[in-house]
């Protein structure tokens, strides 16, 4: 309804809030649903379009890069990190995905 009435229909300007409850609760008068079919459908149309477009948008990662979310290391895991890190500042891919597994985190936050 908020959206329909934010409409500027040229010749018809815009739809009050009460018309288009008395349109969706089909208490207007023959008359007046038939004028406003038209308007309405058109309204329908468009923003069924745009809603296609969006979705096609989200499919095919146009909407932007998404960054990941940065994660967080409880206290006991840094100080592990740290104990390894402070005896092997650059371990192999081999040795960071041991110590990915033994302290149930990703290899990648590891590394």
């Amino acid at each position: 309804g908020a959206a329909l009435a934010n409409l500027k229909i040229p010749g018809v300007g815009c739809l009050s809030q009460s018309t288009i409850c008395r349109f969706e609760s089909l208490t207007l008068s023959h008359n007046n649903m038939i004028a406003l079919k038209p308007i309405l459908q058109t309204w329908l149309e468009d923003a069924e379009k745009q809603a296609r477009e969006r979705k096609a948008e989200l499919e095919n990662g146009l909407n932007g890069d998404k960054k990941r979310k940065r994660t967080s290391i409880a206290a006991p895991e840094k100080r592990s990190l740290e104990a390894y890190f402070a005896v092997q500042p650059r371990p192999s891919g081999e040795k960071i995905a041991q110590i990915a597994e033994k302290l149930d985190l990703k290899k990648n936050v590891v590394r």
